[in-house]
């Protein structure tokens, strides 16, 4: 029975395609967390944790607006996985960072290191600034997540990017939330 058990709870977990976060709109995300920051990604770094037990990846972001909180120059943030020495660990739904790229990020103090950020509700935090068509748009890449609502239990997986309209649109949205207003 315990190898039974065993095989299906490995088989459970690789059947899971995703990492569960709590279903919040942006207007909720934003009240929760007390830093949102816009900016350029400098670099991604990958390392162990000081136990050597698990991989983060290490992101520097120059801000070029707070939209809340206090931020000035650059930010350093991490999220857990990332490849170092010829070894990674993936998670599934973490937010995906280009050097250079354009995003809003919101963001929550690291319990463990101090100065560093960790990215709420892990790729759901994480809104990128696009040339579309001519303009600039805002959207997130909901890649790997599942929401699960706590009203009723239950996990909705999602995928794919969900546009969330111009930049302008998005950012004056997002600028009213910080400031405890709806638009």
């Amino acid at each position: 029975m315990t190898r039974t058990l065993t095989i299906a709870l490995l088989l459970l977990a690789f059947a899971a395609p995703a990492t569960v976060v709590v279903n919040e709109t942006l207007e909720e995300m934003t009240h929760k967390v007390p830093l949102i920051v816009r900016g350029h990604v400098n670099r991604n770094v990958a390392g162990w944790d000081a136990e050597h037990r698990r991989i983060w990846t290490w992101t520097e972001l120059t801000v070029t607006e707070t939209i809340k909180g206090k931020a000035d120059g650059v930010v350093l943030f991490k999220q857990p996985g990332g490849e170092t020495g010829g070894i990674g660990q993936a998670v599934a739904g973490t937010a995906k960072f280009k050097e250079g790229e354009d995003c809003v990020v919101l963001l929550f103090p690291a319990p463990d290191e101090p100065g560093v950020w960790r990215v709420y509700s892990l790729a759901a935090g994480k809104i990128s600034l696009v040339p579309q068509a001519g303009q600039l748009v805002a959207q997130r890449d909901l890649s790997g997540l599942g929401f699960a609502s706590p009203q009723t239990g239950k996990v909705v997986p999602v995928d794919g990017s969900a546009r969330l309209g111009t930049a302008d649109e998005f950012l004056g949205q997002l600028r009213a939330w910080a400031k405890g207003g709806a638009k």
